[in-house]
């Protein structure tokens, strides 16, 4: 049987020249990604746009790989995306709200999970901020806030900065029957563990492809539920929205019958060609495989950072809300000073929240892990 974590990191050239841990940030392009995007130009320079036809197929081939690596996502439930903050403006401008109506939110969440909701204010609606508490968000703090006038709850699936992994699946459950939707910024999770829309939910979910997916900038996935495609008033409506758009335009036509509506515009077609290929990636290692290898390794660095006097500030004590992220702070000096030192050792890493941010792949080893800790003792 072959061994799928090593022919993945054969993948990735990085592994010569740095120790990368740093995928909640950008990852490093693998060869079947890079080679996917020389294919497309090499055939835009020889051919032009004479196989548009084929980069429409690729399209269509990369939203059936999305909609599989949501678990029980349907092709026509997904939409392609230059952005995690497009799809989450789509449904913040495109939710049809009610003075009154409330948006829950998690205290110091990423700003691409923010801004979105507290924009709405100007729409009357009210945010209701979830509190940390020793700096976890609590299961229990948000249900306990969950009320009749709750319209939307928007959460990450994973914290941005201290890795806490929430547990989405109780939450989708508890809304089940609310009239509130549930919308998942899944950028910090989706491609590092499993993830089903269908068990845990979820009305709304929006990931870029260029961190644990293992992709790219600039190219993404929003999922839009078949019966909540009518919720949204698709606030990006453009030609691409609605059906033959080659043909003439009047004011009668209508919209396309799925997600590929809140497709409005072109999209960068070299970087769907990276994204089928990283998908492709994913799919064949299994995240089911890869989330156990993020574990070990995140378990061990934590271990020895404690070993070394750092002060870990990632949830830690329960397995299910571990993730690939582990956060910081040195023994001595600051975090920046940490990074800057790191990096010239060339280890990458970032500093996130006042802390170093450690955030290795399933392609990364063991052996590397203790490399880093030799590094930093």
């Amino acid at each position: 049987m072959p061994d799928l974590l090593a022919e993945l990191r054969a993948a990735f050239p990085v592994r010569d020249r740095w120790l990368y841990f740093n995928h909640a940030a950008v990852s490093p392009l693998s060869c079947p990604v890079a080679k996917a995007m020389e294919d497309f130009n090499r055939d835009a320079l020889e051919n032009g746009s004479a196989r548009f036809q084929n980069w429409l197929d690729r399209r269509e081939s990369a939203r059936l790989q999305a909609a599989r690596l949501l678990g029980g996502a349907q092709s026509e439930e997904v939409a392609l995306t230059t952005s995690t903050s497009q799809g989450l403006l789509t449904v913040a401008e495109g939710l049809r709200i009610e003075p009154g109506d409330e948006i829950l939110v998690v205290q110091d969440d990423f700003p691409a999970n923010q801004i979105p909701w507290f924009r709405q204010e100007r729409r009357q609606a009210r945010v209701v901020t979830v509190p940390r508490k020793a700096g976890k968000v609590l299961t229990e703090d948000i249900l306990a806030r969950i009320g009749p006038r709750t319209r939307l709850v928007a959460l990450p699936f994973v914290l941005w900065d201290t890795g806490q992994r929430l547990d989405i699946e109780t939450i989708g459950t508890a809304l089940k029957d609310h009239r509130a939707f549930f919308c998942v910024d899944a950028i910090q999770g989706l491609g590092a563990f499993p993830l089903d829309v269908e068990r845990a939910h979820i009305d709304f979910l929006a990931a870029d492809s260029h961190k644990w997916m293992m992709g790219l900038e600039g190219i993404g996935l929003f999922y839009c539920r078949r019966q909540c495609l009518e919720e949204l008033d698709d606030p990006f409506q453009s030609w691409l929205s609605v059906e033959d758009p080659f043909t003439p335009w009047h004011s009668g036509k209508q919209r396309l019958g799925d997600a590929r509506r809140f497709e409005f515009a072109s999209l960068p077609t070299v970087a769907i060609f990276g994204m089928e290929a990283c998908l492709d990636l994913l799919l064949k290692t299994g995240v089911d495989r890869m989330a156990p290898r993020i574990l070990e390794l995140t378990d061990r660095l934590t271990d020895g950072l404690t070993a070394q006097g750092w002060n870990v500030r990632s949830p830690r004590d329960q397995e299910a809300e571990k993730s690939g992220i582990v956060s910081a702070l040195p023994p001595s000096g600051t975090a920046e000073d940490a990074v800057a030192e790191l990096e010239k050792r060339h280890v990458s890493v970032a500093m996130r929240g006042g802390g170093v941010r450690f955030s290795p792949h399933a392609w990364n080893t063991l052996d590397e892990v203790e490399r880093l800790l030799d590094l930093l003792a």
